[in-house]
């Protein structure tokens, strides 16, 4: 693989993290009761984008086709 091609990969995917922290920071000026909401929303938005993951799916059928 090309060196280049790792390193824009790798500063492609730091910052697309970063980007999801900074999402996921509550902002100060809503209320606690709102906080607690939209963390509640935000919670189930990061599940079901860890639960359809291409690596989890990859890893998944891998481990039921060993099981099989």
């Amino acid at each position: 693989m090309d060196q280049s091609f790792a390193r824009e990969l790798q500063k492609y995917i730091s910052q697309q993290i970063t980007q999801l922290k900074h999402w996921l920071k509550p902002d100060p000026a809503d209320s606690l009761a709102l906080k607690i909401v939209k963390g509640i929303y935000k919670l189930l938005a990061v599940l079901v984008l860890t639960a359809l993951s291409p690596v989890i799916i990859i890893v998944l059928v891998i481990a039921f086709l060993a099981a099989f």
